[in-house]
């Protein structure tokens, strides 16, 4: 079911979802290009408060995606920023996904014999820029691409389609290789997970904490500098595929036990 035909919004652009779709992806992707400044914290913290701006008060008071102009709260229910409840809960499910996903690759690199541990690996910059992605990532491709999708196609296309997009984004054309083909088919898998915990939770909170934190650490634990670079990345796909369809048959226990709970 699809509203396109039935509801009129007071904004033009939220009327026609495909082009706000691609409006709000690339308006995402030029934002990026305040990280390229010249700087170490300044253009990292400058790209986090674009975004903001435009997450929390260009979208929902002057743009009007994803549908059409309103309050902040209204807009937060929309794209599932709000509800966060039940917060412990939901901080948990996204502690457990990004165990899962950086034991895993963890594991893989053990697994090669030449995992190298180097915390210089985990800078502070590190720290800044996972804000970004953790947040403002599951904002924009978790709540206003995700509602945008679901406005135009049944809710299992709508799904793949917004993945296919969070992993098309990340495809780097210039270094396009078999293994980076691979990586952003992991990423497509990553997109169904964080898709998956929005949608069962109905919270991006989980996603939010297990994107930053498998952001932050992601790199201190594949750190397998002398290995085989075809065995390192066949173990640590494996693996990774592996804690993803672990994580979502967690993901669905823990919060279906979690209704029964609650009654």
């Amino acid at each position: 079911m699809t509203d396109t035909n039935t509801t009129q919004y007071n904004s033009k652009l939220a009327n026609f979802p495909r082009p706000a779709i691609a409006f709000t992806a690339i308006t995402y992707l030029l934002l990026g290009l305040l990280e390229t400044i010249e700087g170490t914290f300044l253009p990292a913290w400058l790209y986090f408060i674009a975004l903001g701006v435009l997450a929390l008060w260009l979208m929902p008071y002057v743009i009007g995606l994803p549908k059409g102009r309103k309050s902040l709260r209204e807009y937060s229910h929309d794209i599932r920023l709000l509800p966060m409840t039940p917060v412990g809960r939901n901080i948990l499910i996204g502690l457990l996904m990004a165990v899962l996903t950086l034991g895993s690759i963890y594991l893989a690199s053990l697994l090669t014999g030449h995992f190298l541990l180097d915390s210089s690996l985990v800078p502070p910059l590190r720290w800044v820029k996972g804000l970004t992605r953790g947040i403002w990532e599951e904002v924009f491709f978790r709540g206003i691409i995700l509602v945008l999708f679901m406005r135009v196609y049944p809710q299992r296309k709508a799904i793949l389609l917004s993945a296919f997009l969070f992993a098309v984004v990340h495809l780097d054309p210039l270094g396009i290789s078999l293994w980076h083909l691979v990586d952003v088919v992991s990423i497509f898998f990553m997109g169904l997970l964080f898709v998956y915990l929005v949608l069962k939770t109905g919270s991006l909170l989980p996603a939010m904490v297990f994107h930053y934190i498998h952001d932050i650490f992601v790199m201190l634990v594949q750190n397998t500098p002398s290995a085989d670079e075809s065995l390192a990345s066949a173990l640590l796909f494996g693996c990774l595929w592996v804690a993803l369809a672990i994580g979502a048959y967690l993901t669905k226990v823990i919060v279906e036990r979690s209704r029964i709970e609650r009654g």
